[in-house]
């Protein structure tokens, strides 16, 4: 299985446009991995994850045609993971396609059709919107797809448990510490996760009261608690993503150096990994 790393920034973005703190500047000196374009990934060159609004430039950067890939999984409402107005340029008078185009498919949580409702009416019946429950495998793409209860601030937050029959994948963005119907669901599945992104928006921060993502600190609770439960062990790439120019130590080359001598790898944009 391929993930690859289209976009791992929180909402802003780094260098957030407006900012001069030390990360932005930083990152608008050194350039390179440095900059982070706001969270999307891709599984196999075939299955989005979320749908930013830099996903323009993500798709013209890495050579992905919508024409063609054509599904997406959605995690949250929030606005730097569904920008809807993109998708006005499905409307014929936007996009040339061929007359026995599939649509563009859009898959999560009942939050869905109310994000995505202006869209849908301009584009007709080339944006498709799906509804998955938590804990209910689909199947779509070649892969085993579950969506699993995050905790984070929207109504109904989502992160996925993805495989391919051989190799499996736990996608967590945005969420906290996962609740504990998660964890139960996850121990009963009982499934050896090859790779593991989590969410470190608050960087390398040991502990932050009230906090709607992760950061170092729960981190390294939480891949205990998987190796623990058996669902991970010192063969499962751990890779940390979805960083905030807000966060402590943040920045990459930085942030390397806190994070690998620990064992995690920490995410860039267009960054690939294979399990």
């Amino acid at each position: 299985m391929k993930l690859r790393f289209l976009g791992t920034a929180a909402a802003e973005g780094v260098p957030s446009l407006f900012c001069r703190c030390d990360v932005c500047k930083n990152a608008r000196e050194r350039g390179g991995r440095e900059i982070r374009t706001r969270s999307q990934a891709i599984v196999n060159d075939c299955l989005l994850i979320d749908f930013p609004s830099d996903a323009f430039s993500h798709c013209t950067q890495y050579e992905i045609d919508l024409s063609r890939v054509n599904n997406c999984i959605i995690t949250h409402v929030h606005g730097d993971h569904t920008f809807p107005w993109e998708l006005h340029h499905l409307r014929k008078g936007n996009s040339v396609l061929p007359e026995d185009y599939e649509g563009f498919h859009l898959w999560g949580s009942e939050d869905i059709p109310e994000r995505f409702d202006g869209p849908f009416k301009s584009v007709n019946d080339r944006l498709k919107l799906h509804t998955v429950l938590p804990f209910e495998p689909f199947s779509l793409c070649g892969l085993k797809i579950t969506a699993l209860k995050a905790k984070h601030g929207t109504k109904n937050p989502y992160f996925y448990m993805i495989e391919d029959g051989e190799k499996a994948l736990l996608y967590a963005h945005d969420t906290e510490t996962f609740p504990e119907e998660t964890w139960e669901y996850l121990k009963a599945c009982g499934v050896k996760f090859d790779m593991v992104s989590l969410d470190c928006t608050g960087g390398a921060a040991e502990y932050i009261e009230k906090y709607s993502h992760m950061y170092l600190g729960e981190n390294k609770k939480c891949r205990q608690r998987l190796c623990e439960l058996g669902l991970a062990d010192e063969n499962t790439k751990f890779i940390l993503n979805h960083f905030s120019h807000n966060g402590e130590s943040v920045g990459y080359k930085e942030f390397c150096e806190i994070a690998e001598p620990l064992g995690f790898e920490v995410s860039y944009d267009g960054m690939e990994v294979i399990c």
